[in-house]
């Protein structure tokens, strides 16, 4: 947000403003000012912000939420280089 402020409005009206959003500081804040949007919920073009649609029913590992960070390099564009360290980060939250 604000640049995706549209964008976001139209999807929100195509799903009929039956799904839930969540509305987080684009900095790095531990929690802090994350929102919930649902229904016909007011959503104000705010700076530095990031929407995200909610699944309700994420995939788990034992229970856990979690998210993938694989590295990847882009060299080069023509021809297309792109490299991919063998090594990544998996977060799971607690």
């Amino acid at each position: 947000m604000p640049d995706d402020y549209r964008k976001f409005c139209i999807d929100r009206e195509s799903r009929g403003y039956k799904d839930i959003y969540i509305l987080k500081p684009s900095a790095s804040s531990c929690g802090k000012g994350i929102k919930v949007i649902g229904g016909r919920s007011q959503v104000n073009k705010k700076t530095g912000c990031v929407i995200s649609h909610y699944i309700a029913n994420p995939h788990l590992i034992d229970g856990y939420k979690y998210d993938l960070r694989i590295y990847i390099v882009v060299t080069c564009f023509d021809p297309l280089k792109i490299f991919m360290l063998k090594e990544g980060l998996v977060r799971f939250a607690t």
